[in-house]
């Protein structure tokens, strides 16, 4: 069965979708790396026809998932609120970064399979965050990290091996991050570790050691 592509999109509580346009541009350009059909301005009306559709107030996650003959299914859920102390942990795996599909938001993702069904029954732990086959830190199974060095944000390259993220994105562009090779010692000797995803945004967390 071939993998469908996934947006996961927050719709916040007056309705919005504040990262929209990134989602988009992510989407046709994975659809045209991976030869999947690009479905145009139906899609963004499919996502806005599925937010008025949305029956409860608060924030929302919709998940679209996109077939490669372009055929599209949208599921949404309320959001609950995150808890105040948010946790990491360090994953026991290593990534390989050369796996292409690290570049992509799939249904294909067998390297976070364990992290996916450990972290339900941890609830105090966000997220495992990864090394790759160098050392080189990564990404978390559902977020990218950042790590605070002084005064400056860092979040590793893609070529370390991760997903380029909407909201890692817009901090690229803001100037509020930049780019740069990390390892574990950086994790440790880090002033702030944040993490983001598109439905929490940019928050901080501690690392705990296993």
């Amino acid at each position: 069965m071939q993998p469908e592509l996934i947006e996961t999109i927050l719709v916040d509580a007056s309705g919005t979708v504040p990262l929209l346009a990134r989602h988009l541009r992510r989407l046709e350009a994975s659809c045209k790396a991976l030869g999947y059909v690009w479905g145009g301005r139906a899609v963004e009306g499919d996502i806005l026809v599925a937010v008025m559709a949305l029956g409860t107030a608060g924030p929302h996650r919709l998940r679209l998932l996109v077939a490669r003959d372009g055929s599209r299914h949208i599921q949404t859920a309320v959001l609950p609120p995150l808890p105040a102390h948010q946790e990491i942990m360090l994953a026991p795996e290593a990534l390989r970064s050369s796996e292409p599909l690290l570049r992509y938001k799939t249904t294909h993702r067998p390297w976070y399979t364990k992290t996916i069904e450990w972290l339900p029954a941890h609830p105090h732990i966000f997220d495992l965050v990864y090394l790759n086959e160098r050392g080189e830190l990564c990404e978390g199974s559902r977020s990218n990290v950042y790590l605070r060095m002084g005064n400056a944000w860092y979040t590793p390259p893609v070529d370390s091996g991760c997903l380029p993220g909407v909201q890692r994105g817009e901090l690229l562009d803001a100037g509020k991050v930049k780019e740069r090779v990390l390892t574990l010692a950086d994790l440790h000797a880090a002033d702030e570790i944040r993490l983001s995803n598109a439905l929490r945004g940019w928050f901080t967390v501690s690392f705990r050691e296993a």
